[in-house]
């Protein structure tokens, strides 16, 4: 459980599930700026008490070592792998959507996990900049296993 919204820690809680980190293709040259860009597939599901604004996906990053957030922004339009999705206005708790945001890793690395990243009260218990909730995927048997802090 986590704010519905990074930059307003008061509002509705929210989960995120991350559902997938794939290379992507197709992404404009202008918006992978030389680096590695990645798709981030994400479950946004409201746990307001009551109906309130959507959850937003803003805080969330692709990361290479669960703490570094890479460049992330919303798909541009046209990118069949990775739809522009546009929340509902508000949700009951319960309610879901999808959504896919593309991350840009620097040369040389790989985005293997997804970061919740923000701290816009100045509380230590909410200061996720310092302590990043991160996401990882199962990976080979061979890999280390990453950090990772369930989100629910």
């Amino acid at each position: 459980m986590l704010p519905a919204n990074a930059f307003a820690a008061n509002g509705s809680p929210a989960m995120f599930t991350v559902t997938g980190i794939t290379p992507a293709e197709g992404v404009p040259e202008d918006t992978a700026q030389g680096g590695t860009p990645y798709f981030l597939y994400v479950t946004v599901t409201s746990l307001a008490s009551r109906p309130a604004p959507a959850p937003r996906v803003v805080g969330l990053s692709g990361s290479a070592d669960g703490r570094t957030p890479a460049l992330t922004l919303a798909p541009t339009p046209g990118l069949t792998a990775c739809p522009v999705a546009t929340p509902p206005e508000r949700m009951r708790r319960g309610q879901s959507y999808s959504a896919c945001l593309v991350s840009v890793a620097d040369q040389g690395q790989r985005l293997q996990q997804v970061i919740y990243w923000a701290d816009t009260t100045g509380d230590p218990a909410l200061d996720y900049k310092s302590t990043p909730v991160a996401w990882s995927l199962p990976g080979p048997a061979s890999t280390p296993a990453a950090p990772s802090t369930p989100a629910g």
